[in-house]
């Protein structure tokens, strides 16, 4: 019952968003006839498919990295596990100046970056953001995949990404290809267009379906590695196909959309607070926790300061923080400690 409830109202949260999200710009426009507009050409058709873009793009980055979030809590059993934790967007965004240096950055124009040849950044991201999992995976088979020694290895990795990037910038990046690299850590769900939205949207439903589809085995590993070796689990075996599932996911929707922190950590912790720690239940609430938090973090960005529009990730990490500091304050209130 309590699960029913949650998904409806989830749901119906998400669905709300979307519509709303649509509307909102100088341009005045219904639901509908954003929907209706998206296929037909000339300015109208242009604003719908960027509106329309934009809300597809926060639902499905926003469900998948809670899916991978919820994954990767389960794996190594960490409540503060997150694809941000991974290390995943530091790793991208080397992979972003990167390509910069290498490819130039074309120039500042009316405060915005332009960046030459997109999808050579595009592919440098995600290259670099999946290099750091093998990276992390190569570390942690030196301690054998235990948990701590996966932990630190993500720890010693992302590190090493965030030091790559400092020099980058400090020894090789000019002033414009460094304030790309910048502008490109904000994350921004306004990135991908139409099309590339749909593709996003494709990786999400394919990323929650696997991590579904092994909810038992993560039952099974949640109540003991040998419960799940005698269940038939191999505990080391699902976590490394976890790093590498989430790390791919997460890869491919960070390289078109930049930095968004706080949504594989904050999704899955409010989900489990509400359906529990079944998988078969945790995975498709967290998607959809995710899923309306990063849209209403959209909304809250583009209705802060009209008509600037603030980085969802600037948003995501104030929404994100305010979160973490209530649940200290419920956990000092019942006199629980972390």
């Amino acid at each position: 019952m309590r699960l029913s409830l949650y998904l409806a109202a989830s749901a119906t949260a998400l669905i709300l968003l979307f519509f709303y999200s649509l509307t909102i710009g100088i341009a005045h426009m219904s639901p509908l006839d954003a929907l209706t507009a998206a296929s037909s050409q000339g300015p109208e058709g242009l604003i719908a498919r960027l509106r329309l873009a934009r809300a597809v793009t926060a639902v499905a980055v926003g469900a998948a990295l809670a899916a991978a979030g919820a994954a990767l809590q389960s794996a190594l059993r960490n409540p503060l596990a997150s694809p941000f934790t991974l290390g995943i967007p530091q790793a991208a965004a080397v992979g972003v100046a990167l390509a910069l240096f290498l490819g130039g950055a074309g120039a500042i124009y009316r405060s915005f970056v332009t960046v030459s040849n997109p999808y050579f950044v595009i592919s440098m991201a995600f290259t670099a953001a999946f290099s750091n999992a093998l990276l992390v995976l190569l570390l942690a088979s030196m301690g054998g995949f235990s948990l701590s020694a996966i932990i630190l290895a993500m720890i010693a990795v992302s590190s090493i990404y965030q030091a790559v990037l400092a020099l980058l910038q400090y020894l090789f990046l000019n002033d414009i290809q460094t304030a790309a690299v910048v502008f490109w850590t904000f994350g921004d769900v306004g990135r991908p267009n139409l099309a590339e939205s749909y593709l996003l949207l494709a990786v999400s439903a394919a990323t929650l379906a696997y991590f579904w589809i092994r909810s038992v085995d993560f039952n099974l590993m949640a109540a003991g590695d040998e419960i799940a070796k005698a269940s038939g689990v191999s505990p080391r075996r699902l976590r490394l196909e976890t790093l590498l599932a989430s790390s791919a996911s997460v890869a491919v929707l960070v390289s078109f959309t930049g930095v968004i922190g706080f949504v594989g950590l904050a999704a899955p912790n409010m989900a489990r607070l509400a359906v529990g720690g079944d998988h078969k239940a945790l995975f498709p609430a967290s998607a959809l926790t995710g899923s309306w938090l990063l849209l209403a973090a959209d909304v809250v960005g583009r209705l802060a300061k009209p008509p600037v529009i603030i980085p969802v990730g600037i948003t995501m990490s104030f929404i994100g923080s305010l979160w973490i500091i209530a649940l200290l304050l419920q956990a000092r209130r019942r006199g629980e400690t972390w």
